[in-house]
């Protein structure tokens, strides 16, 4: 099943609004949704830390097996990455992280194919960062295809970047526009 209300969910979870049923009776998407000062998601030894300096309201999503769940409706080839991050500051930020073993070029898919299927919720904000991290050493992918048209996806249309990391990225809400 794939969420069909994620824009309706970041409203009432920024105005402190408890949600007691999800409209999709979805389970365990929302991780987190509050100002705590570091927001985290981490799988396998691969980890994604953003620094709440701001104490804005951060809402942390799972992804894949969350808003996406695989079932009838939804294909099992559907590219998803594994994790939103919604800022709530003075304009709306979403990051898009994906925790990958070594198949980078994958994961460059997978965040553009989250960035498809919610096409919608991703023009009400005001900016989009990718994140990947990886278990290895992070390959040169600056000339290939898939890199080269996500990041211009990203800052084009949706005022972002893209960024790659080996085991683990840590990084400040302040810092996201940063290369």
């Amino acid at each position: 099943m794939k969420c069909g209300h994620l824009t309706e969910c970041v409203e009432s979870q920024i105005n402190g609004e408890k949600v007691k049923t999800c409209v999709n009776n979805i389970k365990n998407c929302i991780a987190s949704s509050d100002k705590r000062s570091n927001v985290k998601c981490e799988e396998r030894k691969k980890k994604y830390i953003l620094e709440n300096t701001n104490k804005n309201h951060v809402i942390l999503y799972k992804m894949d097996g969350g808003i996406i769940s695989l079932d009838k409706s939804v294909d099992a080839g559907l590219c998803k990455c594994d994790y939103l991050f919604v800022l709530n500051a003075a304009a709306r930020d979403a990051v898009l992280v994906e925790l990958k073993g070594v198949d980078v070029a994958h994961s460059l898919k997978q965040i553009n194919g989250t960035l498809e299927q919610f096409k919608d919720f991703f023009k009400t904000t005001a900016h989009v960062y990718g994140r990947v991290v990886v278990t290895s050493s992070t390959p040169n992918l600056k000339a290939s295809p898939s890199y080269v048209n996500l990041r211009k996806k990203l800052e084009k249309e949706f005022q972002g970047n893209l960024k790659i990391a080996e085991k683990q990225l840590t990084e400040k809400d302040v810092d996201l526009a940063e290369n």
